[in-house]
């Protein structure tokens, strides 16, 4: 035994993890030190090199009080995929990648200008009051669950059939809608933005070619339970190819989010550095896939990355113009454009026996509103933030980004407790991938793709689930 005097004056280990607890707010505190010295200091050099600089600054303090929010109030795990985590990046993705693809649009445009630091506080504000919302509901969904429920679980062999015969289907109504189009858009170009105009082209084969993006997300289902054959990641393949065909990027990107998180929430976890660097290389390619669908030769003068921002994100830079716009009080909207949330719930036929046009109410949506406003023959998005503005102003914005934030919490907790062989796994993770998107699309964009990818996985649940029984796990608050 070692003598008292000895243990008394040895040096306890430190403990890595006390050690990160203060080096986390550390770091935001510097970024607040060193943005209130640089105000103070530099202020009225920079009242005349960068006039909005008072945005700038306040965005870049209230994304270190979101990182503090994130830490210390919707808590850990912190793993990139949880909803709230998953959202917020992407929010500071939308403001980084977008404030550079201003840069390159003033760059091509000079006389272009709209305040763009404006945009990025606007946005972090609305990402600070989501997470509280978040840190708030998730204290009231931690309560002990105790019980049995009945659950739906995938017949892996079934659902593999039903894979196989829904990209049958998918590839005929391809086949056919393309050569209703009479063209490959992907490989022709979309100068005039036509692809808006293939839904009615296409008709119901359009319709069947868009199964595609659920035959993509059922293999991810597989897949990520190491159901998968190779068979079945081939025609997943194929699934993207055929959706990717008419040239829009979010048929593709999406099942492809929706099978990345089934597979961090089943397989194997993505690392949170690997998974941001993965979204740096993505989205200027994506921004390049969509120069090549333009065929725009013009934005080539800017150079490789001046052209890989000028395509990314664009629909911040229009988010800092609708909030100039409608931003003097007198333009609100005042709800109109909420209609058309609704009637993706039901095919224009219901809504005919209704006495409902669908189509009417379509073009009351933000996108149309916004390319009215604007001048433009195609919808312009500024995500669910900037729709709550330009119909209600701050209020509306407040109030969608508290909604926002109970149904990340509600989408984080239930995603919590699914096993990998649950069909409500599927849905939660398109839910999740949904909500996300939500912060650069419409409303109505966001419930038309809940339902348009929601009903057919349902009926492929019909086909190919069963019922099992099996205890809940135990939340303790």
């Amino acid at each position: 035994m070692a003598p008292i005097g000895i243990v008394s004056m040895s040096r306890r280990p430190e403990d890595p993890r006390l050690a990160s607890e203060f080096q986390f707010p550390a770091v935001v505190v510097s970024l607040w030190l060193g943005l209130g010295i640089a105000a103070a200091a530099r202020g009225p050099l920079l009242d005349q090199v960068w006039p909005d600089w008072q945005f700038g600054f306040g965005a870049s303090a209230i994304w270190g009080l979101n990182l503090l929010v994130l830490r210390y109030g919707v808590g850990p795990p912190i793993r990139l995929t949880r909803p709230p985590i998953l959202a917020a990046t992407f929010a500071f993705a939308m403001t980084l990648f977008g404030s550079g693809s201003y840069w390159a649009t003033v760059q091509l445009y000079p006389a272009y200008h709209v305040a763009i630091e404006r945009a990025a506080w606007f946005v972090a504000v609305c990402t600070l009051l989501m997470l509280l919302s978040v840190a708030i509901v998730q204290r009231v969904l931690r309560v002990r669950r105790l019980g049995r429920q009945e659950l739906l679980e995938w017949d892996w062999p079934r659902l593999g059939a039903t894979t196989y015969m829904l990209f049958v289907i998918a590839l005929f109504g391809t086949i056919v809608s393309i050569n209703r189009i009479g063209y490959v858009p992907i490989i022709a170009g979309d100068p005039s933005s036509a692809r808006v105009d293939f839904p009615a082209i296409g008709g119901f084969w359009y319709r069947l070619s868009m199964l595609g993006g659920v035959v993509s997300m059922l293999v991810a289902a597989q897949a990520a339970a190491r159901r998968a054959t190779v068979g079945q990641y081939l025609i997943g393949l194929a699934a993207l190819v055929l959706v990717g065909l008419y040239g829009p990027r979010y048929f593709v990107v999406f099942p492809l989010g929706v099978g990345a998180l089934l597979w961090d929430r089943a397989r194997a976890q993505i690392k949170f550095g690997r998974g941001v660097a993965l979204v740096l290389v993505v989205a200027p390619l994506l921004a390049l896939v969509g120069y090549w669908r333009e065929q725009n030769q013009a934005v080539a003068l800017l150079g490789p990355v001046g052209l890989a921002l000028y395509g990314t994100m664009v629909e911040f830079r229009d988010l800092g113009w609708a909030l100039d716009y409608f931003g003097l009080g007198d333009r609100f909207l005042h709800g109109r454009t909420l209609a058309s949330a609704v009637v993706p719930l039901l095919p224009s036929t219901a809504w005919q026996v209704l006495g409902i046009d669908k189509a009417t109410i379509y073009a009351q949506s933000s996108a149309s509103a916004l390319a009215d406003a604007m001048g433009r023959a195609s919808g312009q998005r500024i995500g669910l933030y900037g729709e709550g503005f330009i119909n209600f102003g701050w209020s509306g914005a407040v109030i969608g980004a508290v909604l926002y934030g109970v149904l990340l919490a509600y989408l984080d907790n239930r995603y919590d407790r699914v096993g990998k062989a649950q069909v409500r796994s599927l849905f939660l993770a398109i839910g999740i991938a949904t909500a996300v998107f939500a912060q650069i699309g419409q409303l109505d964009m966001f419930a038309s793709t809940l339902t348009g990818y929601g009903y057919p996985i349902a009926l492929a649940a019909l086909i190919s689930a069963r019922r099992n029984t099996a205890s809940n796990e135990t939340r303790i608050a």
